[in-house]
């Protein structure tokens, strides 16, 4: 995955942030019973992520790249990469900043235009996510019980995601498939449910000196 394109990584991984949420009588539901019942349940998060880009033959193309992120709904969110160069993205609810610290660049974005029909509003967003997105149960595998969710409006970027929940009622792994054949899995560790966020962590100051991009008509 090419620098300048983790933004759709990000926004996308946005809905990874499922994964390792709790859920109550998770036994004996279905993929789509408890993708409804995080949406409903789950306000804010935080935790570390795992990110890597597999091709049509199923060779790695790129990662794992590993960083922190935290999300609060509607549209607050920091995905932060650590490792293996370093890149931030805030989002304050209406505005997204891109910060690439190696390039002293900012790249702006309006968060509407940014997330508008892309996995990400399951997580950022509110209201019925089957207005956006079709939901189809897929077949129980490697303990795991799947639900698959489509745009209804066409992604540019991703065809599809697969979400995974194991036996406690957790989504362990998010699977993005593009219109290329190319996969992005995504894996989130250390998470903490609707805990307490530092005032001001989703805002974003940009540095002095840095070269600024705006994208308002993205």
């Amino acid at each position: 995955m090419k620098r300048r394109d983790l933004i759709q990584g990000a926004l996308a991984a946005g809905v990874c942030s499922l994964s390792v949420v709790r859920t109550a009588s998770a036994k004996g539901e279905g993929g789509i019973a408890l993708l409804k019942r995080f949406v409903e349940d789950v306000e804010r998060a935080e935790g570390g992520f795992e990110q890597t880009m597999y091709g049509k033959d199923g060779k790695k193309l790129d990662g794992p790249l590993r960083g922190v992120f935290a999300f609060q709904r509607p549209g607050r969110f920091v995905w932060e990469v650590k490792t293996p160069y370093p890149q931030k993205i805030v989002s304050d609810s209406k505005t997204i900043y891109i910060w690439d610290p190696d390039l002293n660049q900012v790249t702006v974005k309006r968060l509407s235009a940014a997330i508008s029909s892309t996995p990400a509003s399951i997580l950022f967003g509110e209201g019925d996510i089957e207005k956006s997105f079709k939901l189809e149960e897929l077949p129980e595998t490697d303990g795991c019980r799947w639900v698959r969710a489509m745009p209804k409006v066409e992604d540019l970027t991703y065809a599809s995601i697969d979400l995974g929940f194991d036996s406690r009622g957790y989504v362990t792994d998010l699977k993005l498939h593009d219109h290329f054949g190319q996969m992005t899995v995504l894996k989130l560790s250390g998470i903490v449910i609707n805990g307490i966020l530092p005032k001001g962590h989703f805002e974003f100051a940009i540095p002095q000196g840095a070269d600024v991009l705006r994208d308002d008509n993205a």
